[in-house]
């Protein structure tokens, strides 16, 4: 009983901190849209457009809405599929 309460308390835990793990990982897609969107304001040729599109916030944006999709997919399939 009292290691199914340890396991029990262990499993929550790592649910928690997956849960935080997404919740940041969306504010930081939030922002990059954000930046992406300001970037897209700017006319082809302008200096701050030129120094944002070095950020590559395209491929910044592709690779956190992966880290999204794969914590999403541990969040509602723990054991696996």
């Amino acid at each position: 009983m009292e290691r199914d309460d340890a396991e029990f308390r262990a499993a929550n835990e790592r649910i928690t901190t997956m849960a935080e793990e997404l919740r940041k990982a969306e504010l930081v897609r939030d922002r990059l849209e954000d930046l992406d969107r300001l970037m897209g304001s700017y006319p082809e040729g302008h200096d701050m457009r030129a120094r944002l599109e070095e950020l590559h916030v395209d491929r910044a944006l592709e690779g956190v809405n992966e880290d999204i999709r794969v914590l999403m997919d541990a969040l509602q399939y723990p054991r696996g599929t």
